[in-house]
């Protein structure tokens, strides 16, 4: 089966997330027999340090086209849908030259990219058509004209419309009319954190906290409330992993405290090693549609503290964490102390378990298998 998986970008070392969960959806369908080609156009006014135009190559047994080309029209808040759909149409065709008609268009972000015309024609020519929504802004209703008519487009048109949590879900229910099969299909985990081994540091409790640096993850809060909490005590750290445009707000926040460190944007590898280093996760986003560092932190068998505005709170439970108001700071530093009083009754095989039965290679591909199976 042929399938092309439509995603933002192809991951650069400059921006490692963008398309970072299309890519490795892609790559285990590819590792699962189907024939994949992962398909991605990038406009931006700034250079992404991806080079600019087409480029067709091969990874992990995905056939890659990626085309990044300079737009100008989005920074002044203007939308050319004509140029997009010729972007989109040349990458398509390209494609369709090389492999031939796809038996499965899955696009990713949905109300984001992509060309509902462009997409259209492969629809009516037999071409089933999934996809699946990650994107915030619709979590949180800014969306503007176009991207609400592309949402629209796939609630009505698509075989099956999948979200990477309830709350989103609930979202897109929300924002318009969906006459078509819904879904709840998660991110996928790197097989890398459920194989982490490694112990946090003896006589020394850490809590990781990760992220994009910037105001709506609330890293403010963490720093102020482990201050709070454990200021002075050198038997309890903090390490924020990220990059941002906050880093230097949570520095002075931080003041001269050496319990407080700041790593940097890390890759893959990096990160495994810090989650399994470390006690515990804080994640107090006020809003999130997913929050894969949680996730990535259970399959490391790491208990977390989770946000209600996460969309991976409902997969809480007693033996895997709390979660708190994502609006009141006190009852974070509450859960905080809580989970540093606790930690020795959190099980990591249970954790890390229950990660798997969710969140685990495994787990996302029957739920893909299904869903490409059964609509």
């Amino acid at each position: 089966m042929k399938i092309w998986v439509i995603g933002r970008g192809y991951p650069t070392a400059a921006n490692r997330m963008w398309g970072s969960f299309e890519l490795e959806q892609a790559k285990l369908l590819a590792r699962n027999g189907y024939e994949v080609s992962y398909i991605a156009l990038t406009l931006s006014f700034f250079d992404r340090k991806d080079p600019r135009g087409l480029r067709v190559f091969n990874d992990s047994g995905v056939k890659i086209y990626a085309y990044s080309h300079f737009y100008f029209p989005g920074k002044a808040g203007i939308y050319w849908g004509f140029f997009e759909d010729r972007c989109w149409r040349k990458l398509f065709e390209k494609a369709e030259g090389d492999k031939g008609l796809p038996d499965i268009v899955h696009v990713h972000y949905p109300s984001m990219l992509s060309s509902i015309h462009e997409i259209e024609k492969y629809r009516s020519r037999g071409v089933k058509l999934f996809v699946t929504e990650h994107w915030s802004r619709v979590m949180v209703n800014n969306l503007k004209k176009h991207e609400l008519t592309r949402l629209r487009f796939y609630a009505q048109r698509a075989n099956c419309f999948a979200c990477v949590s309830e709350a989103l879900q609930n979202a897109v229910r929300t924002r318009t009319t969906v006459t078509v099969p819904m879904e709840v299909i998660p991110n996928i985990v790197s097989p890398a954190f459920f194989e982490a081994k490694g112990e946090s540091n003896k006589g020394v409790f850490t809590f990781a906290a990760i992220g994009r640096l910037v105001p709506l993850k609330q890293f403010d809060a963490v720093v102020r409330q482990f201050l709070h909490v454990f200021g002075g005590n050198s038997a309890v750290k903090l390490r924020i992993i990220g990059s941002g445009p906050e880093r230097k707000k949570l520095e002075r926040i931080a003041g001269r405290s050496t319990q407080i460190s700041f790593t940097g944007e890390l890759s893959l590898q990096e990160t495994v090693k810090e989650l399994a280093g470390a006690d515990a996760l804080v994640s107090f986003s006020r809003y999130e549609t997913f929050a894969a560092p949680v996730a990535e932190a259970w399959a490391c068998g790491k208990p977390a503290i989770v946000s209600s505005g996460s969309g991976i709170s409902p997969y809480v439970r007693p033996e895997n964490g709390y979660v708190v108001d994502s609006g009141s700071e006190e009852k974070l530093g509450l859960a905080m102390k809580g989970i540093f009083d606790y930690h020795k009754g959190f099980d990591p095989e249970v954790i890390s378990a229950y990660a798997g039965k969710y969140f685990s290679d495994r787990a996302i591909m029957d739920r893909l298998s299904a869903m490409y199976t059964n609509f």
